[in-house]
Parts: structure tokens; C-alpha cells; sequence
């Protein structure tokens, strides 16, 4: 029970640095990550390395997991751009909410992020 618990613990923190990575690929002046310092450089390959083994899904793939009641898919843009319009069904949980509401996360079905 606690190596699972560990295992989606652990895969719950990935999935946070995969949308880290995949939405907050500029800083707020618009200036990628991968500029300036040979830290920074460093600091945004770690972070995009996630990415490269996350699983993807189409849109079809997602409409027959939701069907099924085998995935809930989190909206990770902030508050009011979830209230104005979200896919249905999807759950809002801002990417800087993620680290801190990691226990929320079902642990027993395909947990798709989404921002747009």
C-alpha cells in the first residue's frame, strides 16, 4: 500500500512538472527559459524532460476514457478563464495550485492537464 501510494505520489509530481513545462514555457516578459544563463539552460532542460516520456492522448482517445469513467481531465489555466469556458467535465486546478493539491488527484484513473 505505501510503495502505490509512493508510485502515484510520484507520478502526480511528474505530471505537475510536465504542465510546468508545457505551460509556462516563457516567463511573464515573454522570454523563453532556455535564454540567459548556463543555470537557467540547465534548469529548463530538467524541467522539460518530463514531457519527453509523457503519454499523449487524442481527442478521440480522451471522449472514450472519459465515457468510461477511466480518466478526469484538470484545467490548469487560472480561475476566470476556467469559469468562462472549460471542456466539460474538466476539473479546475490552476498550475500553481498543482505542488500543493498533489492529494486531490485520483489515484485510480488516467489524470489528463490541459492548458490553452
Amino acid at each position: 500500500m505505501t510503495r502505490k501510494l509512493f508510485i502515484q505520489t510520484a507520478l502526480g509530481l511528474m505530471a505537475a512538472a510536465l504542465l510546468l513545462a508545457a505551460c509556462k514555457a516563457s516567463d511573464t516578459a515573454g522570454n523563453s527559459r532556455a535564454e540567459g544563463s548556463a543555470a537557467s539552460q540547465t534548469d529548463a532542460k530538467q524541467a522539460q524532460a518530463p514531457a519527453e516520456t509523457a503519454r499523449r492522448v487524442t481527442v478521440a482517445e480522451l471522449q472514450k476514457m472519459l465515457e468510461d469513467g477511466e480518466a478526469v481531465v484538470y484545467d490548469t489555466r487560472p480561475k476566470g478563464s476556467y469559469d468562462r469556458e472549460h471542456i466539460k467535465g474538466a476539473l479546475s486546478m490552476p498550475s500553481g495550485e498543482v505542488d500543493s493539491r498533489v492529494a486531490e488527484l485520483p489515484k485510480d484513473k488516467t489524470i489528463v492537464f490541459y492548458c490553452t
